[in-house]
């Protein structure tokens, strides 16, 4: 039951094996710590041991009795990559790393049975260090996304949005920032129900994102406003571009959860295009100017900010 030495000729080795020492461990005992060298190699003869990245975590691994610990830093010279400890009254045998190499050189099949040890470690090592990223790589995504609409979040926004008006700047190219507002939401949801308000923000966001090309972005600002950031021509396109997400916000039928049909509604948009000093933040601000311009003029309208000191422009709805 002891893989180290299935196979092995134990009188070839027990000579070097004689060399080795039996410890007791109690429950909570710590055999291997990162922050102590280690020099043994363990086999662990009964009990359990657990594998822990510290000591207040839920173990990485859990060891039964055959199986060995200390390996990697005796061969390395390295500290322990994790703490070891046992879980249950354990005993393990305790060969020093002169003694391992007596033994490896004292019997082929131990060598070969050792170098299926560490294979097998490194794999289960790089297992749940891939799980591990996989897992970040998860939480990353969960946390930049809307969980109401499906659709990227203001931390997202704050990030990407950055990055795209810092690569627009570089390159010298045209950027377009739509700030979008669900026109008289607040009354929609005192009226229909929170529920039916929720169904509304889900419309909205997935028509938005259905009339987008891949490479504009789309977050959920905040309650009922929306941010678009486009790369376009010009102001021609950004305005048509704005002006057919409003269309199809008017024009599509919102449903509640059980498929009954709810009122509609329609959005007004400010747009802002990008200056060669802008910030984020000032992007923004110049955008949702023009979306207020919007709304006192009558809502469901696309507005679109001077590049001067003249007044927004509107592109009135039809």
């Amino acid at each position: 039951r002891m893989p180290l030495f299935k196979g092995v000729r134990l009188d070839r080795i027990a000579r070097n094996l004689g060399l080795g020492q039996f410890v007791s461990l109690r429950p909570g005992d710590i055999l291997l710590r990162p922050d102590e060298p280690n020099s043994e190699l363990y086999i662990l003869i009964d009990g359990c041991l657990a594998v822990q990245a510290d000591l207040q975590s839920q173990p990485i691994a859990v060891l039964p009795a055959g199986e060995c610990v200390g390996e990697m830093s005796v061969f390395e010279g390295e500290l322990p990559s994790a703490f070891v400890l046992a879980t249950a009254p354990s005993r393990v045998f305790k060969v020093h790393k002169e003694v391992v190499w007596r033994l490896i050189d004292g019997s082929n099949r131990f060598a070969q049975n050792l170098l299926h040890v560490l294979g097998k470690r490194v794999r289960s090592g790089n297992q749940a260090l891939a799980s591990s990223q996989e897992r970040l790589m998860m939480q990353e995504i969960s946390a930049s996304l809307d969980p109401l609409t499906g659709i990227y979040n203001r931390r997202w926004l704050n990030g990407m949005f950055r990055r795209g008006i810092e690569r627009a700047q570089i390159d010298k190219a045209p950027a377009f920032l739509l700030m979008i507002d669900i026109d008289h939401f607040k009354k929609y949801n005192d009226t229909h129900g929170h529920l039916a308000g929720d169904q509304c923000l889900r419309m909205v966001a997935t028509t938005m994102r259905d009339k987008l090309r891949p490479t504009d972005l789309l977050a959920r600002f905040g309650g009922e406003e929306f941010s678009v950031l486009l790369n376009c021509a010009g102001s021609r396109e950004s305005r048509a571009a704005a002006e057919r997400l409003r269309q199809a916000v008017e024009m599509r039928q919102i449903k509640d959860r059980d498929g009954a049909p709810l009122p509609s509604v329609t959005i007004s948009v400010g747009i802002a295009m990008l200056k060669r000093n802008d910030s984020l933040e000032s992007l923004i601000e110049r955008a949702d100017t023009a979306l207020y311009q919007a709304k006192r003029q009558g809502r469901n309208r696309v507005v679109e900010a001077s590049a001067g000191k003249q007044p927004a422009r509107a592109l009135k709805k039809g």
